[in-house]
């Protein structure tokens, strides 16, 4: 991570009220996904929308660090060949399958069954990553999960995996297995890459364009598009794409993992919202009650924080000759 950034995140480790909330501005752009995926899959086909993505992730991440002072690059083959497996799980088929799920389901499930992967990382975490089990975030991913279900069921409890979503809904669930061990790999795999946020994130963008554009190029562009479509891809391609896979990586780094991944389950509350907001989709009671459980189990996963939890972390480790 450059200086600036660091100086920047440094401070708000130490307040203990930053860095650790990231991931929830991740998880808020990601619900966005869903509606904006609604608009460009009008004109565009799944796999078209799954390229375009991580392309203009590169492209925007990649001027950002050109003017920065150069592009990082890996080190050795063992870097690149976790980074394609990282670029694989978090990259191309999580944002293939994710993509195809919306076009064979509904926005909201796929949002739920997308972001059920924080309670994996809850439970995951602690023998994986070696992590004090936090009892706040166990509670509190179950709480918030609980509350994701109210929405995408509005009460009715057997409407996931139904008949005419069943396809879509197990793309979601498999996309959010995908990214659950993006999540896990790149903290286990933290001091053998010992890359910055920046440069793991730009990796992972990269190295995904290759494959998707082999099943993209299957079908011809547009030849032109509309100014709504357009915008949906630049939303797509670098707000929940470059700016959330950079918070969520900063937040990763910085602290609990089960306990950031929490924050990610404001994903199924914010794709229903919007849907409301934007298409008229009506929010029943049940899941106005939903979206409370999911605020609480957000605020209850950082209860109970044990000092060593408060202390910052840090993003990149010093080489051996400059610890003290």
């Amino acid at each position: 991570m450059d200086s600036r950034l660091r100086l920047i995140l440094r401070p708000l480790a130490r307040r203990g009220s930053g860095v650790h909330w990231l991931p929830l501005l991740a998880g808020t752009l990601w619900g966005s996904v869903f509606p904006a995926l609604q608009f460009a899959l009008r004109e565009l086909s799944p796999y078209q929308i799954a390229l375009l993505r991580p392309l203009l992730g590169t492209i925007s991440l990649g001027v950002v660090l050109w003017f920065q002072g150069g592009i990082p690059l890996p080190s050795s083959r063992g870097v690149w060949l976790r980074l394609a497996v990282l670029a694989t799980t978090g990259g191309a088929l999580f944002w293939l399958l994710q993509t195809v799920a919306v076009s064979a389901s509904t926005p909201v499930n796929v949002a739920f069954l997308v972001s059920t992967y924080p309670a994996l990382l809850a439970a995951a975490a602690p023998i994986v990553l070696k992590e004090r089990r936090h009892w706040g975030a166990i509670v509190g991913s179950g709480v918030a999960l609980l509350g994701a279900y109210l929405i995408i069921s509005k009460g009715h409890l057997l409407d996931l995996f139904a008949s005419q979503t069943l396809r879509g809904d197990l793309l979601a669930l498999t996309a959010s297995l995908l990214f659950g061990a993006y999540l896990l790999l790149s903290r286990v795999w933290a001091t053998k890459l010992r890359m910055t946020t920046h440069g793991l994130s730009l990796s992972v963008f990269a190295l995904s364009v290759p494959p998707l554009a082999l099943i993209a190029a299957r079908e011809p562009f547009p030849a032109n598009l509309s100014p709504v479509t357009i915008a949906a891809l630049l939303w797509l391609g670098i707000m929940t794409t470059t700016v959330a896979y950079l918070a969520v990586n900063a937040g990763m780094a910085a602290g609990n993992a089960a306990r950031s991944a929490v924050h990610l389950l404001i994903i199924p509350l914010v794709a229903a919202v919007l849907s409301w907001l934007i298409f008229g989709t009506t929010l029943t009671p049940v899941q106005w009650i939903g979206g409370g459980l999911i605020l609480s189990g957000i605020l209850w996963s950082n209860r109970g924080e044990a000092p060593a939890d408060r202390r910052p972390t840090r993003l990149r480790p010093r080489p051996r000759a400059e610890r003290p």
